[in-house]
Order: C-alpha cells, then sequence, then structure tokens
C-alpha cells in the first residue's frame, strides 16, 4: 500500500485552500462533536488515493459503525487504508477490525499490542496485567489524514462519547482541521513513522481471520445496523445515507495559518525505562510555554505540573504571567486517582497567583462507559493552551507526568489570532460558573470552590465535592511515587 498521491478533487482543493506560502496551511477550528464527525466522514467520502488514521480509544457505537462503513466503501474505490490503533482499546473491535483487514487495499496494525490470550477480552487484560511495565505505556495519538493532503489532529477519539451533540457544556474535545502546507506535510511524516516503528504489529499476524467473518460480511452488517429504525434519529447518520455536499460545504471556511506539528518519536514506548529527552516533545511544548509574556490558558484533563525540567509554568508565576488553569474535578474526573497527584499542585499554584478552575459537570453520554478507575460519565477531555492572544496548542497531550514520559502524544502549535480569538471564546464559556467551580484559598489555607446554583446563585463550598469512592481513589494517587505513574 501506498499513501502517495499528486492528483484528485481533494488534493486540488487542498492546494487551493492549503498553504498560501511555505509555512502556511489551511485551518479550521473544531470545536463541535457532530461537526468534527461530520468533517472526518466527509473525508472519507471524498477520498481518491488514501486514508491513514491513528487512534487511541476505537470504540463499538454509531459514529464507529458509521466511519468503518465509510472507510470499507472507500476500500471499494480503490483508496488504501491504513488504521493503526491502540491495543488498549482494539480488542474491544477486533473482530470486526480483522474482518477489515481482509480487504485487499486495508491494513491494520496495532501500537505496543500483548502477543498472547488475544481471544477474550478478561484474557487480554490478564495479559496486559502481566507485562505492565510495558502495557501500561500507550498511543494516545489521534490523527485522520485523507490523500495525504487534509487531515484532522487534535484530542478527539473515534467513539460517540466523543462527538457528542447535545451539550450545554460542549467542550469534550477539540481538533484541527488542516490542508495543504507544511503542516499537511508533517502530518504524511507522523503518521509514516509511525506505522513503521518498533512498537506496532499487524493484526494478522497476532489474530486469525475467522471463517465465514470478512470485509463483505461486516459490511453487510454495517449496512443493517445503520438502516434500523432504531438508528432513524441519529443525527450521525445523513452524512452516511444521503452526501450531496461538495468539498466547500462539507469542509467549510478556512484560514492561512502557521504552526508546526509536535509528536514524540514513535520508540518512545519501546523504551526499557524512562525514554530520553531525544523521544519526548515535551521540550519543544516546554519552549512555545517558556516564551509567554502576559497571559496564558491551560486546558488539561488531567493537571500534574510537577516536571519542572520540561515544562515550567511556575517560572511564568515568578514573572508575574498571567496563568489560569481548567481541569477535572474530583466529581467530574473520569480517573480520579489522578487528582491525587494533582491536589497539592492546586494549593502551589493557588498561593503564587494562579488561576484554578475545575469541571463541575459535562456531558451526560448515553451510556456509561468503563473506563480505569472509573466511569467517564461528565468528564473533561480536551487538552489546550491559549498564548498571549497570539498562538494556540491542541492536541493529545496532558500536562502530567504521563504524557511527558509514558504515552506517545502528538499535538499542533498554530499561530493565528483569528483562531486564537475561537479557541478563546470556547475555553471562557468552559471558565463560566455554569460549567466550572473557581477554586480559591484564603489567608489560612482553606480551599473553597464557588458556583452557582440554578438561579444563578453564588454558594461557596468548603468541601471537595466528590463521592467516598472518588476521595477513595484520591488518597490512592496521592501516595508517594504512584503520581508519577499517572
Amino acid at each position: 500500500m501506498t499513501n502517495d498521491s499528486n492528483t484528485g478533487a481533494l488534493v486540488h482543493w487542498a492546494s487551493q485552500h492549503g498553504a498560501a506560502s511555505d509555512e502556511c496551511s489551511g485551518m479550521r477550528l473544531l470545536s463541535d462533536g457532530l461537526d468534527a464527525f461530520e468533517v472526518r466522514a466527509h473525508l472519507a467520502r471524498h477520498a481518491e488515493h488514501s486514508i491513514d488514521s491513528l487512534s487511541y480509544i476505537l470504540e463499538e457505537g454509531t459514529t464507529t459503525q458509521v466511519l468503518m462503513a465509510e472507510l470499507l466503501a472507500a476500500a471499494e474505490r480503490g483508496v488504501d487504508v491504513r488504521m493503526l490503533v491502540d491495543d488498549m482499546s482494539a480488542i474491544n473491535v477486533q473482530r470486526k477490525l480483522r474482518a477489515m483487514q481482509t480487504h485487499p487495499r486495508i491494513e491494520v496494525r496495532l501500537f505496543n499490542p500483548v502477543t498472547f490470550w488475544r481471544r477474550h477480552y478478561w484474557s487480554h487484560r490478564l495479559a496486559m496485567a502481566l507485562t505492565i511495565r510495558r502495557s501500561h505505556r500507550r498511543m494516545h495519538n489521534k490523527l485522520w489524514l485523507v490523500d495525504g493532503a487534509v487531515g484532522i489532529a487534535g484530542g478527539r477519539n473515534l467513539s460517540d462519547d466523543y462527538f457528542i451533540t447535545e451539550s450545554n457544556y460542549n467542550f469534550a474535545d477539540l481538533d484541527m482541521l488542516v490542508a495543504g502546507g507544511r503542516i499537511a506535510d508533517q502530518m504524511r511524516e507522523c503518521f509514516s513513522r509511525y506505522w513503521h516503528g518498533h512498537c506496532v504489529r499487524t493484526l494478522a499476524a497476532l489474530v486469525p481471520e475467522e471463517p465465514g467473518y470478512d470485509w463483505q460480511a461486516l459490511r453487510d452488517e454495517l449496512r443493517r445496523k445503520l438502516s434500523g429504525e432504531s438508528l432513524a434519529d441519529s443525527p450521525f447518520l445523513p452524512i452516511h445515507h444521503d452526501e450531496t455536499r461538495g468539498l466547500d460545504e462539507g469542509l467549510g471556511e478556512l484560514v492561512q495559518a502557521s504552526g508546526e506539528l509536535y509528536w514524540d518519536h514513535p520508540d518512545k514506548s519501546c523504551q526499557p525505562g524512562r525514554p530520553g529527552r531525544e523521544f519526548i516533545m515535551g521540550p519543544h511544548i516546554g519552549a512555545m510555554v517558556a516564551d509567554t509574556q502576559h497571559h496564558i490558558k491551560i486546558v488539561s484533563a488531567y493537571f500534574i505540573p510537577s516536571e519542572r525540567d520540561v515544562i515550567d509554568l511556575e517560572a511564568l508565576l515568578e514573572r508575574d504571567v498571567e496563568v489560569t488553569v481548567l481541569t477535572n474535578s474530583l466529581k467530574a474526573s473520569d480517573t480520579p486517582v489522578v487528582n491525587g497527584g494533582y491536589a497539592p499542585w492546586r494549593r502551589r499554584f493557588l498561593e503564587r497567583g494562579a488561576h484554578m478552575y475545575e469541571l463541575r459537570h459535562g456531558h451526560k453520554p448515553r451510556r456509561r462507559r468503563m473506563y480505569h478507575f472509573g466511569a467517564m460519565a461528565s468528564s473533561l477531555h480536551g487538552k489546550a493552551m491559549v498564548m498571549d492572544d497570539k498562538r494556540l496548542f491542541i492536541g493529545s497531550f496532558n500536562v502530567d507526568p504521563r504524557s511527558t514520559w509514558w504515552n506517545n502524544e502528538m499535538g499542533l502549535r498554530v499561530d493565528h489570532d483569528g483562531l486564537v480569538s475561537e479557541l478563546d471564546d470556547v475555553i471562557e464559556r468552559a471558565l463560566s460558573p455554569a460549567s466550572s467551580f473557581r477554586v480559591e484559598q484564603d489567608g489560612r489555607g482553606q480551599l473553597s470552590w464557588v458556583t452557582v446554583d440554578e438561579n444563578e446563585q453564588e454558594h461557596r463550598l468548603t468541601r471537595e465535592p466528590g463521592s467516598l469512592l472518588a476521595r477513595a481513589q484520591k488518597w490512592l494517587g496521592g501516595l508517594p511515587g504512584v503520581w508519577r505513574l499517572l
């Protein structure tokens, strides 16, 4: 297979809407979940040469079924499809992925997979537990690249929970649509390096083909599921069943912006111990942060800013830079154990004058998906920064040791006043009392969580909101040495 392409409608569109100079690409912020999904499906529908995908979570659901159906349809048109999926979630859809792999134009590979006991979910998880020193290192990257010319990078996984359509909060995650130019070139390079990385194995080498269940059988199964009455009102199906929009209408208005795509070395997770700095993108983010002169807003689902030798946010506070942080509250977190590592830094940042906000509630998914220590019921997942009204960063990178050292991550730096202003507006809505607690600390060191009720009356809570189970997990995360792995 190859993803080389020099002609086609999408490539031509990218050349028109992409680079105005050697340093620019066409870009559009994707902050709405349904929009982010539809752009992915729209790109797959118009693919002529290749579709390349990196994903951490690929999970059963309507959106995944639609995208799988679009990938199969593209392959039938002669498009080469390459999917690199982290093994943490691949087991959930392993049977479907193996059926897709039977198509001669589709290849699926797994990142850092366990190589034994893959037949059942429970045996796979036991195998991961037995190889924990390797298995806790995951590929957290997300990339959707079509015809090597138009791509999406950011924080969204491929799951219904990340394409929410009914939410007053509407900040589950963020992506950036990129057309042409330098960053599209970097997307191609990033995918190629990961595809050929030492931590990658082909699915076909790990899982035998299931007799009677090939790509045609999967195609027919998806057609039945996506035409059923139970999904008649789904907002995800119109683009799949009745695609009449042209490229411009489906992809929207782009602006010319400069920037850079950062990513960890593909072999970061294969290192026997903590990887060397040459394997991590953290120093690039640290240099970007250090360049901030006036104010910075940070959105990080998990926030443990302990790696000061890589990213030093406290240095900004020492220079009187205004620092605002939004992360998950204990009540909203899908992984409360992380809050044990976060809590000491919350006090430390407040003492130095930072503005700290914690998500008080988020979207309510149609189902509760068990994830690590908790259920993803109302969690912030976005990862973004806005710096001095002129620069932004979005991607998969959380400000914590896990993103710095253990997971493979990627992210996009963009320099464009208009996109920065657009993202800043989204963050400001998330910081509102209706969405987030404002955390304060008095002269005696007492913390309080400021919120509003349904009548817009302000209330000050002196006990951290959260269940007994969440508090127990937070205590575990605060134990010496534990937070270094979070």
